[in-house]
C-alpha cells in the first residue's frame, strides 16, 4: 500500500548544552535537543506508575552505544560473584586493543606496513603509560613491502604461531627508541629495550630482524621461516641472516636478548653477530629448534671477548655446516641440546664434512650432556675424517650410549674413530662377552705432533675397569684380561697416510683372542676436550 500522505507532527525542541537543559518533560512528551541530535520522552508520574519521575534517552543512529551501556559488571547474573564492581563497557573493551584496531589486514596482499607503525605509535610511544598494552594480531598473513620499525617497549603477540603470518620478504624488521631514535643515534642510556614477541611467524627470503642496540629483550615461540634448501651455496659472512645484529660499542651491545621455543627454519643462517670490539655479550637460546640452515647460529668476533651465550636444550636437525660457529670468543656453554645430522653437507651423519660445532677459542667454551647421530653412524668408517663434533671445546660430553658387537680376533679389530683434533678422550663403557661383564674408562692421550712421521709414537691408551667375576682364576677371568684396548692414528682423507699433511683420525681397535675370548657386545658414550 503506498504512502498517500504525510502529516505533519511536531515535538518540543530546544538545546541541550544550554543554561536550562532538558526539561522535565509530561507523561509521554517527546523532546528532540537539535545540538546533540538526541530523542528524550518523559517518564510520568509516579502515581501513573513510572518508577521514577525524569525522561528517558531513546536511542538512535547518533548515540554511542558504548557510553548508553556504562555499567558491566563481571557475572552480574551470577550469585556465586558477589564482589566484582561495576564498569564502563569501553574500559572493558579496551583492556585489549589489535593492530586490526589501526587497520592492518591480514589478507596477504594489503600493505601493513603504516596500520603497524601507526599502531606501535599510538601505543608504545605515548607518554601515558596507561596505553601500553599487548598489541595482538589475529590470525591472519600479514604483507609489509618496506621495512618496518618497531620502538622500544613493544609488546607484540600473535592469534597462534602458524595462524599469524608477517611477511617481510626482502624487507628488514628495526628498532627506534620510544623518542624515535634510530641506530646512529643510540647510547648507553637511550637505546631500545624492553621489546617482547611471542607465537607468530615471520616469513623471509632475504629480510632480517636486526636487534643492533636491542637489550633486555625476549622472543617467544616466534617462528623465523626461510626459503634455504639444503644444499644451496652458501658465503656465511655475506649471506643475510633471519636474525642479525651488529655490536661496535659496549653502550649499545645487544646483550640479555632471549630466543625461547622459537623456530628456526629453512634459513641459511638463522642468527649472525658481527662483534667489533672486545666486551661481554650474554645471549640465551632456550627450547629452540633450528631446523634446514646452512649454518644455524654464527658469531664473528675478536680475541679474548666475552661470547657468553648459553644454548639450552635446543634441537638442531638438518644443519648442513654448524650448529653454532664462532671465530673468536669465550665462555659459550651449550648443554642438553640434540644434534641429528648435522655438519654432513647434503649426505647422512655417516659420512661427516664438518664439526657440528666450531669455536674459534678454547677457553670456557664448552658442550655439556649433549647428544649425537654421528659417532654411532660414523664410528668404523675407516674412508671419512672423523671430524670433532665439538672443535675446539674445553670439554664436550655426550649422554648418548654407543653400541657395537664384539667379535673374536686374534688381531686388534676396529671399534670406533675419534678426532685427533681432540687431546683427550674419555670412553666410558660396558663389555658384555658372555655372562661376564666388565666396566671401565678408556682414556685416549694425543701429543701435538699431527704429522704421519710420528705415526704411532704420539698416541696412547690407558685402560681401568673392574669385571665380574673378579678374580682370573674365576669362570671368564681370563675373558676379561685378555680383552684388550689399543689405538693408532690415521689420515682417512688420504689413501696412503705418508703423504697426507696431518693426521686427522685416531681409531679405537680391540683384541678379543680366540684361545679365551667370548663374543659379545659393548656399550659406551663419550666424553673430550682440548
Amino acid at each position: 500500500m503506498a504512502v498517500v500522505q504525510i502529516s505533519k507532527i511536531q515535538v518540543r525542541r530546544g538545546q541541550k548544552n544550554s543554561n536550562s537543559g532538558v526539561p522535565q518533560l509530561s507523561s509521554a512528551e517527546f523532546a528532540w535537543a537539535v545540538d546533540s541530535q538526541e530523542l528524550f520522552i518523559g517518564n510520568g508520574s509516579v502515581l501513573e506508575g513510572a518508577p521514577y519521575v525524569g525522561n528517558t534517552k531513546i536511542l538512535t543512529e547518533h548515540d554511542n552505544i558504548l557510553e548508553l551501556a556504562s555499567s558491566y559488571q563481571f557475572a552480574s547474573d551470577d550469585t556465586a560473584i558477589s564482589l566484582s564492581v561495576s564498569r564502563s563497557l569501553q574500559s572493558k573493551i579496551d583492556e585489549t586493543v589489535s593492530v586490526a584496531d589501526f587497520g592492518a589486514v591480514g589478507d596477504g596482499s594489503t600493505n601493513c606496513v603504516t596500520a603497524f607503525e601507526t599502531a606501535f605509535t599510538e601505543l608504545f610511544r605515548n607518554a601515558n603509560d596507561v596505553y601500553k598494552k599487548t598489541l595482538l594480531i589475529p590470525n591472519g598473513e600479514y604483507l609489509f613491502t618496506s621495512d618496518f620499525v618497531v620502538p622500544s617497549g613493544t609488546i607484540l603477540r600473535g592469534e597462534t604461531q602458524q595462524g599469524v603470518v608477517l611477511n617481510i620478504g626482502n624487507n628488514n624488521i628495526r628498532f627506534i627508541t620510544s623518542q624515535g631514535l634510530d641506530l646512529i643515534n643510540f647510547n648507553s642510556t637511550n637505546r631500545p629495550t624492553n621489546v617482547n614477541f611471542s607465537n607468530f611467524t615471520i616469513k623471509r627470503t632475504t629480510g632480517q630482524l636486526t636487534l643492533s642496540g636491542v637489550a633486555d629483550s625476549e622472543f617467544n615461540a616466534v617462528k623465523f621461516l626461510g626459503e634455504y634448501t639444503l644444499g644451496d651455496s652458501v658465503t656465511i659472512a655475506t649471506a643475510p641472516a633471519a636474525v642479525f645484529w651488529q655490536n661496535s660499542l659496549v653502550g649499545t651491545r645487544t646483550t640479555n636478548v632471549t630466543f625461547e621455543k622459537c623456530v628456526f627454519q629453512e634459513n641459511a643462517i638463522s642468527t649472525k653477530c658481527l662483534q667489533n670490539t672486545v666486551f661481554d655479550t650474554d645471549v640465551r637460546f632456550q627450547g629452540c629448534e633450528f631446523f634446514v640452515n646452512d649454518t644455524a647460529i654464527y658469531v664473528e668476533g675478536v680475541a679474548t671477548q666475552g661470547t657468553r651465550w648459553q644454548i639450552n636444550d635446543c634441537e638442531f636437525e638438518e644443519i648442513a655446516k654448524q650448529a653454532f660457529r664462532s671465530t673468536q670468543g669465550r665462555n659459550t656453554l651449550i648443554q642438553r641440546s640434540k644434534f641429528k645430522n648435522v655438519g654432513n653437507g647434503v649426505n647422512g651423519a655417516t659420512y661427516p664434512s664438518t664439526e657440528m660445532v666450531y669455536f674459534g677459542e678454547k677457553e670456557g667454551n664448552q658442550l655439556v650432556d649433549c647428544s649425537s647421530d654421528r659417532q654411532q653412524a660414523a664410528a668404523t668408517i675407516s674412508t671419512t675424517a672423523a671430524f670433532s663434533e665439538a672443535y675446539n671445546s674445553a670439554r664436550a660430553t655426550f649422554v648418548n650410549k654407543n653400541y657395537a658387537d664384539i667379535s673374536l680376533s686374534d688381531s686388534f679389530t676396529p671399534l670406533a674413530a675419534f678426532s685427533a683434533q681432540n687431546k683427550f678422550t674419555i670412553i666410558n663403557y660396558c663389555l658384555r662377552l658372555g655372562e661376564h661383564t666388565r666396566y671401565g674408562t678408556a682414556t685416549i692421550t694425543i701429543g701435538d705432533d699431527l704429522s704421519p712421521a710420528s705415526h704411532g709414537s704420539d698416541v696412547s691408551v690407558s685402560d681401568t675397569y673392574t669385571y665380574s667375576p673378579n678374580t682370573i682364576l674365576s669362570p671368564g677371568g681370563n675373558t676379561m684380561t685378555n680383552f684388550e684396548f689399543a689405538v693408532a692414528k690415521s689420515s682417512n682423507t688420504a689413501l696412503d697416510d705418508s703423504t697426507a699433511a696431518v693426521i686427522d683420525t685416531v681409531m679405537l681397535t680391540y683384541k678379543n683372542p680366540l684361545t679365551a675370548g667370548i663374543a659379545g657386545s659393548i656399550s659406551y658414550d663419550v666424553a673430550y676436550g682440548v
